[in-house]
């Protein structure tokens, strides 16, 4: 009779063990689709996919209206949550589904709203985004794109995402981001016109033919691009303290450049390497490496287009101060681009 009880016991216990598994396989996978790691994998996903995009529009544009920069910049500032992760069954697998929220800062939506016309005519931000998610799970209202997404959690392969989601999203969201990639200074029929003045004979081609923008602008342009939308506190020193100008004797052919004038830009351009080594030095060494080709091209861009702007001087102070003002403004864009890689 013992031995029965025993052997009915030990029976129970392993049923109880048996049933007990599948619960802890469900609380683990569970844990899985909401690990940190897979929010901040889909993250490098849209960023690295609107990296694609945008760089891919700029190397086809013969406008040349678009700065590649100032789009994968804008990238780095969206707000992107996974929101309600849990796990679901598809027959016999099991998979993590979770619903995803990019919203693009109103900043930055707004400037591209301005600048619509440009790329995309008399069509607007809202009528495009409208015709590329028709038809699919996603959604778009207030600068806000909506979407579930199915994955895989894994501990050796990262996250395996189940569609073409995630990359359908970060598509859509680049072609919302271009526009805010335009140019302060454009080339329309071989002169160089104010960003603005470009709007206006976009939305008016009866409008008289705009200006051509001085020289100052042009060297401004070409240094690097303007830091629209983007909060001030986050470049690294408030814009208004930049030295834009020279000081000048009064006469605009021979300017001239007090001590202070070319101390003051090359204080500024210490910071700013300061700040981009500072940013670059915080990131892990796996992505370091994994951009470290990118770091390299962009820095003989740098050094070729401060060469370029330092052309136009009439003496070596003014070379130098050009020189120094093209290389502190594409440093700092280069560092807000980089601090996207920083985020946890």
């Amino acid at each position: 009779m013992y031995r029965k009880l025993l052997a009915s016991a030990l029976a129970a216990g392993l049923l109880a063990a048996c049933s007990d598994e599948p619960s802890k396989q469900n609380a683990s996978a569970e844990l899985a689709c909401n690990d940190p790691a897979v929010a901040q994998s889909v993250r490098n996903n849209i960023q690295d996919i609107i990296k694609q995009e945008a760089r891919a529009f700029a190397r086809n544009d013969s406008r040349q209206f678009v700065d590649a920069d100032k789009i994968i910049a804008a990238g780095s500032q969206l707000e992107i949550a996974l929101e309600d992760a849990q796990t679901v069954r598809e027959g016999n697998q099991t998979l993590c589904s979770a619903g995803l929220r990019i919203m693009i800062p109103t900043e930055i939506a707004n400037m591209a709203a301005t600048n619509s016309p440009l790329i995309y005519g008399s069509t607007g931000i809202a009528e495009i985004i409208g015709q590329k998610v028709m038809g699919s799970n996603m959604s778009y209202s207030g600068n806000s794109f909506t979407t579930t997404i199915r994955y895989t959690p894994s501990q050796t392969d990262g996250v395996s995402f189940e569609d073409n989601t995630v990359t359908n999203t970060a598509q859509t969201v680049s072609a919302a981001l271009l526009p805010y990639g335009v140019k302060s200074i454009v080339m329309i029929d071989g002169k160089a016109v104010s960003k603005e003045d470009a709007i206006r004979l976009s939305t008016n081609p009866s409008s008289d033919e705009p200006p051509e923008a001085n020289p100052e602008e042009i060297l401004e342009n070409n240094a690097a691009s303007q830091y629209e939308g983007v909060p001030q506190d986050l470049i690294g020193m408030d814009a208004n303290t930049e030295i834009m100008s020279p000081n000048t004797d009064g006469s605009a052919q021979n300017p001239s450049f007090s001590a202070n004038d070319l101390e003051g830009a090359r204080a500024q351009n210490r910071q700013a390497e300061a700040e981009i080594n500072g940013v670059w030095n915080s990131m892990e060494r796996g992505v370091q490496q994994g951009i470290l080709d990118e770091q390299r091209g962009w820095i003989q861009s740098k050094i070729q287009n401060c060469q370029q702007a330092a052309v136009r001087a009439d003496n070596p102070a003014q070379a130098e101060y050009l020189q120094l003002q093209c290389d502190t403004r594409m440093t700092r864009e280069r560092t807000q681009y980089l601090r996207g890689f920083t985020i946890n």
